[in-house]
Parts: structure tokens; C-alpha cells; sequence
């Protein structure tokens, strides 16, 4: 794809959210609400309280009226935080920004919205000799084809170090 002229004028720095070229008095006036604007000092606290790797899966999206809201990556760290709430509520509270919390309210982000989740490869560990000799009878005395190929394919590769 041919170079366009306009690329060298492109700025090189990274994307950063429209608020934050305003001042919060602008944005005031343009009619934002208070706890949007403080949403960075919200995630901020929220990060220095829970920690990894809850802070990677679940996100605050709005604090208001002593209710913090939540997305979850998925349903399992959704009830991770329902499960916990009470104890993250206490400590929240430690904080001087959410001494009014009151309750944690987390939905979990619809399919194909969150960050895309990269498969680990599982290392394969080999297995002992009395293992891969007792993979290697069975695939010999299976009947069918397709998984005797398969029995000895796994004897050959989990054989490997």
C-alpha cells in the first residue's frame, strides 16, 4: 500500500480520551457529569485496592451516589466481586475518595466487546516410560484405526522432552 502524504503529518503519540484536552472547569460547563470526569481517579483507587489480576478483568465505569459500577470481563470474575463485595466495600472505604461507598453494582461485558483473551499453549510434559508403554499396548490393541493413529501419536509426542 503506497505511503500517503497525510501519514507523515499524523501525530506519533497514542490515542488519549477527548476529556482529557479539556479542563474540568470546561468540561463542567459543557455539562458533564461530576463522576465521569473523576472516572480516572476512580480507576486509579480502584487499581491501588484490589490489585492483579482482578484490576485486568474488572473495570470501574462509573461512580455515583456511593455506587461504584463495574464490567467484568466474564461471568466468573462477575461473581468473584459479588462474591467479595462486602470485603472490597470495607476496603474501599479506606480511601478518602470512597469513604460514601456504599455498594459495588458489576455487569459483565457483552461478547466480543472485551479485550481479545490470547490462548497460552499448555506445555506438554513428558510422560514416564511405564506411561508412554502403556499408551503404546493400548494403541496396539484398539481396534479402530483413527484412534489407534491418535493413541500413538500421543505416545510419541508427550515421549519428547
Amino acid at each position: 500500500m503506497p505511503k500517503l502524504p497525510s501519514d507523515d503529518l499524523a501525530p506519533k503519540r497514542a490515542a488519549r480520551r477527548i476529556g482529557s484536552f479539556f479542563s474540568q472547569e470546561t468540561l463542567r460547563n459543557l455539562g458533564m457529569p461530576d463522576d465521569l470526569r473523576l472516572l480516572p481517579q476512580v480507576s486509579e483507587a480502584w487499581i491501588g485496592t484490589v490489585g492483579e489480576p482482578l484490576c485486568h478483568h474488572v473495570r470501574p465505569t462509573r461512580y455515583a451516589r456511593g455506587q461504584l459500577s463495574l464490567t467484568a470481563d466474564s461471568s466468573a470474575w462477575a461473581s468473584r466481586i459479588r462474591h467479595q463485595q462486602q470485603g472490597l466495600i470495607q476496603r474501599l472505604r479506606q480511601i478518602p475518595f470512597f469513604r460514601q461507598i456504599i455498594s459495588l453494582q458489576v455487569r459483565i461485558l457483552p461478547p466480543g466487546e472485551g479485550r481479545q483473551q490470547v490462548a497460552r499453549p499448555i506445555p506438554a510434559n513428558p510422560l514416564s516410560a511405564a506411561s508412554l508403554k502403556l499408551l503404546e499396548q493400548t494403541a496396539s490393541d484398539v481396534a479402530d484405526p483413527a484412534l489407534r493413529a491418535a493413541l500413538s501419536r500421543l505416545a510419541r509426542n508427550r515421549g519428547r522432552s
